[in-house]
């Protein structure tokens, strides 16, 4: 049975790192507390900063390719398991390892690390693969 994948036009990768970008800045600069706000505009801001993060990398990563094919889709298969794998991996971890106050930080950095991780290993295999691709041809 062939299941049907349902990705966004192609244009809508630009949008997503338009979106993707200032909003990571801004996350990171909230966290670490470079940016230091009170009350709603902090709110404002960090629920900005999450959403931004999860639109920005979900219109990357599930916009079609120039030439979609099946080795894209498998391509697309293997990094969303190997970031899952991943995640939960550095999740443990951190579990494990950080206590107090500052696991609060961390649970508020993993909202956006899965989306994160796969935005990079989807895009990094897909450049080998577009590499290997023009050396055989």
């Amino acid at each position: 049975m062939l299941m049907k994948t349902f990705l966004f036009p192609h244009t809508f990768r630009p949008i997503g790192w338009i979106v993707l970008v200032p909003t990571l800045i801004l996350g990171i600069l909230l966290l670490d507390g470079i940016l230091s706000v009170d009350g709603s505009v902090e709110t404002i801001l960090t629920d900005t900063a999450i959403i931004g993060i999860a639109l920005g990398s979900i219109f990357i990563t599930c916009s079609r390719e120039r030439i979609e094919d099946e080795m894209t889709s498998s391509i697309r298969l293997k990094a969303l398991l190997t970031s899952l794998y991943t995640y939960i991996v550095f999740l443990v971890i951190w579990t494990l390892a950080v206590n107090g106050m500052a696991y609060l930080y961390v649970m508020a950095a993993s909202l956006v690390m899965l989306p994160i991780i796969f935005v990079v290993r989807f895009r990094y295999e897909m450049h080998r693969y577009y590499k290997i691709k023009s050396d055989e041809e």
